[in-house]
């Protein structure tokens, strides 16, 4: 037991199975048996390897600690998540990434309409959309909040930010590259 789990931190899922087929317990389901038995008998044979049999032997080489990872990450174990997905939950620290990838906001136009007080009516459902998804992401740490702009913030919205986070140090690492 302590050799499969030194397998399941440091090893691959070829070695996993390898020791799993070697010792014998756990005992390998039938399909999974099956299934390396036909890999390793067309690899012996040096037959050509089928879609499926090319899938299996690639996911020989992968850390097994990164199917572990995966598992986690399904289980709503991550340290990553979408704004949308944090509202009601608290962080001790938190990044915000704003980027512009997604079509549906762009926080820099958020950050214009806020010191814009003639903004037309059209564009208020966009504001208070832009503002309501703001406010879920930035209000989640209990200690420490740091945002990340990937997209160049014009000085109506640099401006915005500094009178919100005022006292608190705003960088522009644009203008440091």
């Amino acid at each position: 037991m302590s050799r499969l789990c030194e397998l399941r931190e440091a090893g691959t899922v070829g070695d996993v199975i390898v020791h799993l087929q070697n010792s014998g317990l756990p005992l390998l389901g039938e399909a999974v048996s099956r299934m390396e038995n036909d890999l390793a008998m067309a690899k012996q044979g040096q037959e050509p390897l089928s879609d499926r049999l090319q899938e299996l032997d690639k996911h020989h080489v992968v850390r097994y600690r990164e199917i572990i990872a995966l598992c986690e990450y399904l289980d709503g174990h991550s340290p990553f998540e979408t704004k949308h997905g944090v509202k009601g939950d608290q962080f001790e620290n938190v990044l915000v990434v704003f980027g512009r990838g997604w079509s549906d906001y762009d926080f820099n136009a958020f950050l214009e309409m806020v010191g814009d007080p003639h903004r037309n009516l059209q564009k208020r459902d966009r504001y208070e959309r832009y503002r309501n998804l703001f406010y879920v992401a930035v209000s989640r740490p209990k200690r420490r909040l740091a945002l990340l702009f990937t997209q160049r913030l014009t000085p109506s919205a640099m401006t915005t930010l500094t009178n919100w986070f005022h006292g608190h140090p705003i960088q522009d690492l644009g203008s440091t590259l």
